[in-house]
């Protein structure tokens, strides 16, 4: 889950290789369960928790009713996919995806719960692996790993945040008390090892985000972990293990406080960031204000105003939610034909001026000059900047930029322009962690437009790639980023969002499922269940994130969190009791 997209590279955004993996593995396993439900006794309803569920399909499919009502009775916006009906789609599919999997899920608990856990615990361990390995290697192809004075904050894999959010907070927080449970698990001396590596490097990526919310998250689920751990233990029943295993955790807990002591002692920036938390905090409930504002109606208290329309909404309430720019792909009415860019910059503020860019990745030559062709058409005055940068998706390195400030040809026709990039030329790296590079086109002027067709690329006199040059494919291969500003895409809270977009009915059942599952794995039927205080933790830990981030925007953590959430609610009561946690 954690790196399966490749959406800077097929510049796709509605979905992406994880949807694919998801639906085949749905495929399969209700094929499967088909293939043998005259075979397998049929599970008790519970009526509260199915009708509750019941309720969350429903507003699924309401939202994007109501979503696609509201568009026809708007005018089209410029802005891409996040103001068509594909945004609805695309946050709609996280739950989509989580409700299909419950029959397959019920049967797997049904069938056999403790191995049930095991693989779900394995799983999430061999996603944090995936994960630090890809911080990891953001960390040094950029900053630097040892480098904590820089402000550079990573996002790893997670290319859902080109529009800012929080995917990779809301990952940590699920994910972080599952490598507590590797741990726990280990009997082996070089599974323990293994598992005592990966908190090491989770502690270290943690701290890296610079999110205070990861802080607060990760640090109050582990919390609840110990207390439910703690709780569980009974002398009678629980095998310490080997004596080793109690020196070797103490230590591990010694390395962990000491790890995390000298690198915020390191730090300036998270000096800096938590200083700054007061601030933030006012700006964030100005934002809440703001976003609650478009609730205009009773009706759109009660059932939202439609999945995915926060963010056109939210820039149409006045000019200082505006987007920052916006790129079309139109057909040319004129003897040229074909297909062309529409690139605009922000429609009134300054303060957005280029920070909407278009990007494509192109091949990094060491300390090559670049240089750029195309057809570009200008009705008015407006100002073009190009760049190469080194960049791993919100942060670049060293960048060649061109700025082009000029009028269109003679009644705004085409002109072909050769345009040389200046600046340092690109590192590629180390071998273990090589440097990507990105073209990345924005308009830098307020009002501005700027229609573009046919780009070429150079690097040291040869030619360089480019998929999708002309446009013919639409958007194919370019991947919108913006830098520093998130407004409009994120109302950074989970509880609004579910009552914006999905209104208080749904925003009501959803809460009453979280209070279910966390009851259950706290102080329900399944407390004593193996994975439960990891699970718990994991919940917790979301729904803490949640009051100063969005999550259901980001879909493949929002689906994360959908599955834990629903395997909290089914997770049974086995004959054995109380089982040790160290014997998932």
């Amino acid at each position: 889950m954690p790196w399966l997209s490749l959406a800077p590279w097929t510049g796709s955004i509605v979905a992406d290789e994880f949807d694919l993996l998801v639906l085949a593995a749905l495929a399969a396993g209700h094929a499967r369960l088909s293939l043998q439900r005259f075979a397998t006794p049929v599970q008790k309803p519970a009526p509260w928790r199915d009708g509750l569920l019941l309720v969350m399909g429903v507003a699924v499919l309401g939202g994007l009713w109501i979503a696609w009502a509201d568009l026809q009775r708007l005018p089209p916006h410029a802005s891409g996919p996040y103001t068509s009906f594909e945004n609805g789609l695309r946050i709609a599919k996280s739950m989509a995806y989580a409700l299909l999997a419950l029959p397959l899920l019920r049967d797997a608990l049904r069938g056999s719960p403790l191995s049930a856990q095991r693989w779900l615990a394995a799983g999430m361990v061999a996603g944090l692996a995936a994960f630090a390995l890809g911080a990891l290697w953001e960390r040094e192809a950029l900053p630097g790993l040892l480098n904590f004075a820089s402000d550079y904050r990573i996002v790893a894999l997670f290319w859902e945040m080109h529009v800012g959010g929080a995917a990779i907070d809301a990952y940590l927080a699920l994910a972080v008390p599952f490598a507590t449970w590797a741990v726990v698990a280990a009997r082996r001396p070089a599974a323990w090892g293994a598992a005592a590596l990966l908190a090491m490097v989770l502690a270290y990526v943690g701290l890296t985000t610079f999110a205070r919310g990861v802080y607060g998250a990760a640090a109050g689920g582990l919390a609840v972990a110990a207390l439910l751990l703690h709780r569980q233990a009974r002398p009678a029943t629980v095998d310490t293990g080997p004596p080793w295993r109690k020196r070797a955790n103490t230590v591990l807990v010694a390395l962990l406080v000491a790890q995390v002591l000298l690198m915020a002692l390191a730090s300036s920036f998270l000096f800096d960031r938590m200083g700054t938390s007061r601030d933030d905090f006012g700006s964030r409930v100005s934002h809440w204000f703001r976003g609650l504002s478009v609730l205009q109606t009773p009706r759109a208290w009660v059932t939202g105003i439609g999945l995915g329309r926060l963010p056109e909404h939210y820039a149409d309430i006045d000019r200082s939610g505006e987007f920052p720019g916006a790129a079309v792909v139109l057909a040319d009415p004129g003897p040229r034909g074909g297909h062309f860019l529409r690139l605009q910059g922000p429609a009134t503020r300054w303060q957005l001026a280029g920070r909407y860019a278009l990007t494509q990745q192109v091949a990094l030559v060491p300390g090559a000059r670049y240089r750029v062709g195309m057809d570009v058409r200008m009705d008015l005055p407006t100002r073009l900047r190009i760049r190469i940068c080194e960049r791993h998706l919100l942060y670049a390195g060293d960048c060649q930029v061109r700025q082009l400030v000029a009028h269109s040809a003679a009644e705004g026709g085409w002109q072909h322009l050769e345009l040389d990039l200046a600046g340092p030329g690109l590192e590629a790296g180390k071998a273990w962690a090589p440097r990507r590079a990105s073209l990345e086109l924005a308009v830098a002027r307020p009002g501005g437009v700027v229609d573009l067709d046919n780009l070429t690329l150079m690097a040291a006199g040869q030619p360089t790639p480019l998929r999708n040059p002309g446009f013919e494919h639409g958007l194919a291969h370019w991947f919108p980023v913006v830098h520093g500003y998130f407004l409009p895409w994120h109302i950074d809270n989970l509880y609004l969002e579910w009552l914006i977009e999905r209104g208080a009915v749904a925003l009501l059942a959803f809460l009453a499922l979280v209070v279910m599952a966390l009851w259950r794995v706290s102080f329900g039927a399944a407390r004593n269940e193996p994975l439960a205080p990891y699970l718990a933790a994991a919940v917790a830990g979301a729904c803490a994130l949640g009051l100063v981030s969005s999550i259901m925007d980001m879909p493949r953590v929002a689906f994360l969190f959908l599955l834990l959430l629903f395997f909290s609610l089914h997770l049974p009561r086995t004959d054995q009791g109380c089982v040790p946690s160290a014997h998932v």
